[in-house]
């Protein structure tokens, strides 16, 4: 994919900026605050309908202003596209090619992008929500349809939920109770089975990046644990089919529910799942440095662009603040990695710039919230 132009008006601290790109590397150069985060968030919102940093809309526009508006034109699989959202605190509104969309869940898989930011380091220690939120970002842009899923599960677990947390626990409450197991059956093992072959397809492949950035011989390797069956994979023909795993959610569903009507939630389900990472047989999350959390995570990233890219088309590569703390080897290799294919957008700072390590690379000048091109 290739974003040939991108319009963004009141944007956070972007009021207007209109930027023909080329092909390649997009290196972003300013100092802290100056809007450089700001133009990487717009287009991963654009992508995903998502923020990393809010779900706010209202933070979103511009101090003084009451809308936003944000457009790509872009090339995807050898066609041109446009892809537009326009917002005030309330409501976003999506267009592609002018028409606008029904659902924000019909967005996913049109633009499809990657982003790395400081925060994507919580993934291994912001918990298990953190790293399932990561996983079903990159999976809804790889496989659309998941997203209604998603969504239906969620509605169904919410009510469910509700009736849990009734006073009573009556013959009619559980019989109430119990109806919603089969929708959350029928939604959960799909989320599941999904999930999990990501996931690990996902380690499979950052493990291989992880041992380039870092030029070492450790060995990342990772496994999804299922709530449901108390089970973990490491690899995906591990993983049962959904038939069976429909067989098992309905069983756990069974020995929780006591449990849930003591604690008032349901405990069973792919909303539970978790993924731990391992360096070297030992839990990244307890005991992986600061080096290797980062290096983790970008391995991951890297992985991720691999996973979403078509034939010969990956995806917009977003990358903000990567040389921050990380030695000139392990910055070096990464930077040959994402510079390797695709359309990359990368923030430095101006004291530290991007150490002469990019070359052929386009140049912009952010400054509160300005965006120009630099000559030469």
């Amino acid at each position: 994919m290739h974003i040939h132009q991108l319009r963004i008006q009141n944007f956070r601290n972007i009021r207007e900026a209109s930027l023909d790109l080329t092909p390649g590397v997009q290196l972003l150069i300013g100092r802290n605050a100056q809007g450089k985060t700001s133009l990487l968030e717009a287009v991963y919102l654009l992508a995903t309908a998502t923020s990393h940093r809010t779900h706010n809309n209202r933070e979103l526009i511009t101090q003084g202003e009451t809308t936003a508006f944000i457009e790509a034109e872009f090339d995807r699989d050898g066609s041109r596209h446009r892809l537009s959202t326009g917002f005030d605190s309330k409501e976003r509104r999506f267009r592609i090619d002018e028409k606008p969309l029904k659902r924000v869940s019909d967005l996913y898989g049109i633009l499809k992008a990657v982003f790395f930011s400081p925060e994507d380091l919580e993934f291994l220690s912001g918990g298990p929500i953190a790293r399932r939120r990561t996983m079903d970002l990159g999976l809804c842009q790889q496989n659309p349809p998941l997203v209604r899923v998603l969504l239906d599960y969620r509605k169904a677990l919410k009510q469910r939920n509700t009736l849990l947390r009734q006073a009573d626990a009556s013959i009619t409450t559980r019989n109430l109770v119990k109806a919603w197991n089969p929708e959350l059956i029928r939604l959960g093992t799909q989320i599941l089975s999904q999930r999990a072959d990501y996931t690990l397809k996902l380690i499979e492949k950052a493990s291989d990046y992880y041992a380039s950035i870092t030029g070492s011989r450790e060995n990342l390797a990772g496994v999804y644990r299922s709530s449901m069956i108390h089970l973990a994979w490491r690899k995906g023909g591990e993983i049962p089919d959904e038939q069976d795993l429909k067989k098992y959610f309905e069983i756990a569903l069974e020995e929780t529910v006591e449990k849930d009507f003591l604690y008032r939630q349901t405990h069973a389900g792919p909303h539970r799942d978790d993924i731990v990472l391992e360096v070297c047989g030992k839990s990244a999350e307890r005991y992986a440095s600061q080096g290797q959390r980062r290096s983790i995570v970008l391995a991951l990233k890297l992985a991720e662009r691999d996973l979403l890219t078509s034939p010969n088309d990956p995806p917009i590569l977003l990358v903000d603040d990567v040389t921050h703390e990380m030695d000139m080897r392990r910055c070096d290799r990464f930077l040959e990695n994402i510079c390797s294919s695709g359309q990359v957008f990368l923030t430095f700072t101006e004291t530290e710039s991007h150490r002469g390590l990019i070359k052929n690379a386009t140049e912009w000048h952010v400054q509160d919230g300005m965006i120009s091109r630099r000559s030469g």
